[in-house]
């Protein structure tokens, strides 16, 4: 009998979400006239989304106006 259990590299993590079905099914399709891995698509977008979440806000002025330099 094969081993079904799935190889995940020592530097990986599994991750499950849950999310709306005609979403998932849009996003294979892309993914997958691409010739991209779902995988690798979401862990570039989850890098792009984190480069402004961890980036702090610029401190703004009463007038609600960025400070500058």
């Amino acid at each position: 009998m094969r081993d079904m259990a799935k190889k995940i590299p020592p530097e990986m993590a599994e991750l499950s979400v849950y999310v709306d079905k005609r979403l998932k099914l849009r996003f294979k399709l892309a993914c997958t006239a691409q010739e991209k891995p779902m995988s690798e698509v979401i862990g570039l977008l989850m890098k792009q989304w984190l480069e402004t979440a961890e980036t702090p806000p610029e401190p703004k002025t009463q007038a609600g106006q960025n400070v500058q330099d």
